[in-house]
């Protein structure tokens, strides 16, 4: 995963990566508009476990969010492994 890459600022001025989060949504659900072919999955609770947070933001979906607060390592090892993303298999 290459998260440094991913890295930015929001429009709405927090910087980190782009996520997809909303509670009790299946991940095939939130992971429709991502247009990866892999995905890593973590929750909200491991972000903060690890000291940085999820924050609603706008986007694609109305379940986008900003991961921020945690070094590309951080959100990397979070995020690993990676797993086939069910939102695209379910366009074919």
């Amino acid at each position: 995963m290459d998260i440094q890459r991913g890295t930015g600022t929001h429009p709405d001025g927090i910087t980190g990566v782009s996520v997809e989060s909303a509670e009790g949504v299946p991940i095939a659900e939130l992971a429709k508009t991502i247009p990866h072919t892999q995905i890593g999955i973590t929750t909200v609770a491991e972000v903060r476990k690890a000291g940085g947070d999820v924050v609603r933001t706008s986007g694609r979906s109305s379940y986008h969010a900003t991961l921020t607060g945690l070094t590309p390592e951080q959100v990397s090892k979070l995020l690993t492994p990676t797993v086939s993303n069910p939102g695209r298999e379910r366009r074919k």
